[in-house]
């Protein structure tokens, strides 16, 4: 079994910029680093590269059955929209969902934050998403918005709080897998 952690952006475009500047993609990666250092050695993690774009890390990503695959983002929209949210597939089973609920609770418990709760991939402004085609216990976080100063504070104060029991959770789901 094998956990996958994605940088949403990964480096290869900005994403989404927000407050003072700060990248969405840049964060993706730092957070993405950072929840990767609380994994066990032995956890098997895979991460994307920070170069390549979106259909080239879904080419190269080897996921099956028992994988656990978190791709990590931030929100963008206007400075007061606010709160975190998990996105899963339209074909989700209950696997995404139990791993969506528990990524969602770690982000809410963390940030203090609103709860903007799970929601599919055709409730999003792009309607499809490439990451859901991938297999095994799949999701998308969108962490806070990157556009929001309250949001990215809060982020800021649990970021370390927030990435172990990330990690914490990727490690449930990665046991419960095999």
């Amino acid at each position: 079994m094998t956990i996958f952690l994605f940088a949403g952006h990964g480096g290869t475009d900005s994403g989404a910029v927000g407050v003072n500047g700060r990248r969405e993609a840049d964060e993706a990666i730092r957070l993405r680093d950072r929840v990767k250092a609380y994994l066990p050695p032995n956890s098997g993690v895979s991460i994307d590269n920070n170069a390549d774009p979106l259909r080239e890390v879904l080419r190269k990503a080897q996921t099956g059955s028992g994988s656990v695959v978190l791709d990590i983002h931030f929100n963008a929209a206007s400075s007061i929209a606010s709160g975190c949210e998990v996105l899963i597939g339209d074909d989700a089973k209950q696997n995404d969902i139990d791993l969506a609920t528990d990524i969602l609770t770690a982000l809410v418990k963390n940030l203090g934050i609103k709860n903007r709760g799970i929601k599919k991939e055709s409730e999003t402004p792009r309607k499809r998403l490439g990451m859901m085609r991938e297999s095994g216990s799949v999701c998308l976080a969108e962490v806070c918005f990157i556009s929001n100063k309250n949001d990215m504070a809060a982020y800021d104060k649990a970021f370390d709080s927030l990435a172990r029991d990330i990690a914490t959770v990727l490690v449930k789901h990665d046991a419960k897998a095999t």
